[in-house]
């Protein structure tokens, strides 16, 4: 299984002149059997601690997408059980 990160977009809120405030992370996996490539936005303070080491920014998208699933199966659980409404 791999991430591999194929951008990194820095995020302005106030203009390309004036400092970052995020950071963008595109990637792409391989070898996981279910996949989902969007961007994860990551804080400043994350990238900067992160930039020169990519498995820590492989490991913050990993996290992201770790809280995506977790939502996503909540909500799948939730609707089941409103699917037990007999």
């Amino acid at each position: 299984m791999r991430v591999t990160i194929t951008g990194i977009n820095f995020k302005y809120d106030n203009g390309y002149n004036e400092e970052y405030m995020g950071v963008e992370l595109q990637y792409i996996t391989s070898g996981f059997k279910f996949t989902n490539n969007n961007p994860v936005e990551i804080t400043k303070e994350q990238y900067e601690q992160n930039k020169s080491n990519t498995n820590g920014l492989r490991a913050l998208i990993v996290d992201k997408k770790l809280d995506e699933a977790n939502v996503y199966i909540n909500d799948l659980n939730q609707y089941k059980e409103s699917l037990n409404t007999d």
